[in-house]
């Protein structure tokens, strides 16, 4: 009997298009349904996201039919699958790149989703290298789509996403590139270097569609930019929002992510032990004072959940929201005490610590 995945320490997030305006009439766009809600494992964390998808609001407008997709949640992993374009992209460097075996590359994936709690069986491993290969001939099947082509032609043209991942440190990088209109990959293709001419000829298959550009969403790197700009004129360029907002906040998400660490270390062994204590004298004691005695290990439990707390980049510090935590909790204990002694008492330690943040 299959039982089912289990997914621990997972991520909610919700995935909206970057763009907010209509391109025909410029008008605010407004959700009008869900394209995907799923689980991803990726190499770093495990996300649930929810992709929301916009249109046009006004019934004149000319693209009132076109649906705006998010580029960064299409990036994330491709449609039906549960293991994330990284993981993909990571077996696919490890047999061709390095030659590995299956057993050997699902050694390595099994000690990078340890840290997550989760798995991959070997069957998975073949499955992967086999989409890896599809996305590498996908740049040669796109140009004999002609219903792909027509939709295109409806939508007036191609809005172009490309992102370059790089598996691991040291690998080769592999360029995609998408139309978001259509959701469709346009091509992939590995390359050693992310020069301006690389990024043309990671490009060249889709000016050879002949299709119009309508605009390009791509990171920062001065190379895309360059490429982009030679090679379609004029056309708008924007930088993906999440990649810029996550530059401006690395500096305080490093910082947050030393200090969460560090009061982590600090307080959780400390805790773990209280808790055994607690655990020890429960059975020795008066049923008024188990109850004492299980009330404060709920709060130790709470302390354990709220020192576990997770960053999201960009801007959502787990540092601060551990401190905020801890704060409540010490507020909630003092609550108690005014209300006549209670012994034991949870350690001062952690609100200690938390004021030091």
């Amino acid at each position: 009997m299959r039982t089912k995945r289990v997914f621990a320490q997972v991520i909610k997030r919700i995935f909206h298009p970057e763009l907010e305006y209509c391109l025909e009439c410029s008008c605010r766009l407004e959700r009008c349904c869900t394209i995907s809600h799923r689980t991803v494992i990726t190499l770093s964390e495990v996300v649930e996201l929810t992709h929301c998808g916009y249109r046009c609001p006004q019934a004149s407008c000319p693209g009132r039919e076109r649906l705006y997709r998010s580029a960064h949640a299409d990036t994330l992993a491709l449609p039906g699958f549960t293991f994330g374009l990284d993981v993909v992209l990571l077996a696919g460097q490890l047999r061709l790149g390095q030659h590995q075996t299956v057993d050997e590359i699902h050694q390595r994936l099994l000690q990078r989703l340890a840290p997550l709690q989760q798995s991959i069986s070997r069957r998975e491993i073949l499955f992967l290298f086999e989409t890896y290969t599809a996305l590498l001939r996908s740049g040669t099947e796109v140009a004999y789509d002609q219903e792909w082509r027509d939709a295109a032609r409806l939508n007036s043209g191609l809005l172009l996403s490309i992102d370059g991942i790089q598996p691991d440190k040291g690998n080769e990088t592999i360029y995609l590139v998408r139309d978001l209109l259509t959701g469709r990959l346009l091509t992939a293709e590995n390359v050693t270097s992310s020069t301006k001419e690389a990024i043309k000829r990671v490009l060249a298959p889709v000016v050879a569609l002949g299709l119009p550009i309508l605009g390009v969403i791509s990171d920062a790197q001065e190379s895309q930019l360059q490429a982009v700009a030679e090679l379609w004129p004029g056309t708008p360029h924007q930088i993906c929002q999440f990649h810029a907002m996550r530059e401006a906040g690395r500096l305080i998400y490093v910082l947050d992510h030393r200090i969460k660490t560090d009061l982590r270390i600090r307080m959780q062994q400390k805790t773990h032990e209280y808790r055994q204590d607690l655990s020890r004298r429960m059975p020795q004691v008066q049923a008024e004072e188990a109850t004492q005695l299980a009330i404060l290990d709920e709060y130790a439990a709470t302390v354990l959940g709220t020192l576990n707390l997770d960053s999201t980049a960009p801007f959502e510090y787990g540092g601060l929201a551990m401190e905020e935590g801890l704060q409540q909790l010490h507020s909630s204990l003092e609550r108690l005490e005014k209300r006549g002694p209670m012994r034991p008492r949870l350690p001062r330690s952690g609100s200690n610590a938390s004021r030091r943040l």
